[in-house]
Order: C-alpha cells, then sequence, then structure tokens
C-alpha cells in the first residue's frame, strides 16, 4: 500500500502531468559514515530504507537528494536544495569526550544550475550546481540555526543499457565552504570543554576543503543494487588547526540493494 500513497503523492506534484517518473521500493543499506569531516573514528550502519526516485517537471528525488525547480531559462535553471549529517554522540568520540553532542544537522537552500549537456529531467548530463544551503541542527524537539554551507561542484551522471542490467553511474567532484558559526558547531572548543589534550577554539568562516564522490545504481528485473563512496580533503581549511581535527581525510562508504515494486 506504500507505494500507492507515494505514487498519488507525487502525480498530485505540480507539473507532473507534462512529465513524471516513478520508481518505488523497499531495501536495505550498509553504510560507513566517520563522525565528522576530519574525525578518524566511523560509525557503521545497517537500516532499511524505502527507496523512492521521481523526476517531473517540478520536483526531482534521486540519489538522497530532493530538488524542486523555482526556475528554468535555457541551460539555467533554480532549484531547492537538501543535505545534512548525522548525529554524534559524544560519549562513543574520544575526540570529542565530555563534550555536547553533534545533533542531526539538515540544510536545505536554493541551489543554481547550469547544465553542459542534458538537462535536469535527463538521465544523461553533466551540469555546474552551485547551492547555498542554511544550516540547522535538531533533536526533533527543538532546533537551533548553525549558519550556511556553500559547496559548488560538477556532477557528470549517466544511464545505459547492458543486456537486462540498466546502469547509472554518477561522478562528482566540488569544493566546500562555509560560515564561521556553522564550521565552530563541529570543530569548535568552548573554555568549558579545554582538557589537557584538547585546548581552547573558535572556527572561522571560509574553505572547507574539495570533495568526489562516485556512485553506481545497476536495476534489473525488481530489484536494484547500489555503492557509492566520497572522499573528503580538508588540507588548508580554515578549521584545519582544530583539536577536533584528527584526519585531513575521510571516507564515506556505502551499499544498498532494494526491491521494486
Amino acid at each position: 500500500m506504500l507505494y500507492r500513497y507515494l505514487l498519488l503523492f507525487c502525480l498530485s506534484l505540480p507539473g507532473s502531468a507534462a512529465y513524471a517518473q516513478l520508481e518505488a521500493g523497499l531495501g536495505l543499506s550498509m553504510v560507513n559514515v566517520p563522525h565528522y569531516v576530519g574525525s578518524d573514528e566511523a560509525e557503521q550502519y545497517v537500516l532499511p530504507f524505502p527507496y523512492l526516485r521521481y523526476r517531473s517537471d517540478k520536483i526531482t528525488i534521486d540519489r538522497n537528494l530532493i530538488q524542486g525547480n523555482l526556475w528554468q531559462s535555457g541551460n539555467w535553471s533554480l532549484e531547492i536544495s537538501l543535505g545534512g549529517a548525522v548525529k554524534v554522540d559524544s560519549d562513543k568520540s574520544q575526540a570529542r569526550q565530555d563534550m555536547d553532542d553533534l545533533d542531526f544537522i539538515i540544510e536545505a537552500g536554493p541551489a543554481l544550475h547550469y547544465y553542459f549537456l542534458g538537462d535536469r529531467s535527463k538521465g544523461n548530463a553533466l551540469f555546474l550546481e552551485l547551492p547555498i544551503r542554511f544550516a540547522n541542527s535538531t533533536d526533533f524537539t527543538q532546533a537551533s540555526y548553525r549558519g550556511t554551507t556553500f559547496n559548488p561542484r560538477v556532477v557528470w551522471r549517466r544511464e545505459y543499457f547492458l543486456g537486462i542490467y540498466e546502469v547509472r553511474p554518477q561522478l562528482s567532484m566540488g569544493l566546500r565552504s562555509a560560515s564561521s558559526h556553522y564550521h565552530d558547531y563541529i570543530y569548535g572548543v568552548d573554555n568549558q570543554f579545554v582538557t589537557s589534550e584538547r585546548s581552547a577554539y573558535k572556527a572561522e568562516h571560509g574553505y572547507g576543503g574539495w570533495q568526489a564522490g562516485y556512485s553506481t545504481a545497476v536495476l534489473w528485473s525488481d530489484w536494484m543494487a547500489a555503492g557509492f563512496m566520497r572522499y573528503v580533503n580538508i588540507t588548508g581549511a580554515a578549521f584545519e588547526e582544530s583539536p577536533l581535527v584528527k584526519t585531513r581525510s575521510s571516507f564515506i562508504l556505502g551499499m544498498a540493494v532494494a526491491y521494486l515494486f
């Protein structure tokens, strides 16, 4: 029944009458995520997830990304982009022992896209993404504003068939930056949390490193299998000298399998 409600919801969205494509299912994912970029500790998650991929003239839901089209002219489009980070329990982090936990971070804001090839509704495309996101941390009982991020990137994606298999690779590369408020939430150390191994630190705004990502999804019959990785290097970042930074490079790795309705 769930996929029927998802179908009705997506078909009710503006613009779906002109063009709409929906895939829905249920899957299991396995992900290895560092506590935060620059941490040498990580958490592993094995979680069920609803698989939803939807494209229409006005909204795209794909690859853990939700985009809503606000404006389009020629190769340019203005969209809504979402992102975020997982919660960090400081009791499980040696670097953050006795500090406050990091709540879930939810980011949302406009993203200007320029398409060198294809467009937002095409499986084959090459585009520049310029997203400005406003971040809030939350434990789902309250929320606090945490500043802004600007992570421009170039994205290449394809869709093609190998026999009965539909293959969807995606490659991206970009830069990271954020306001001092955002950086300080993650990398700042207040006086009350100073120890013999952890000095006070106030993070500044600016460059936050560079990142590259690759993912591939393979679909056949009623199944989908996917894998992804993201590499982030923070050498030269504005917060590089924080005592909470333990490594200059971080990997996020994951794989998933889903049954498609």
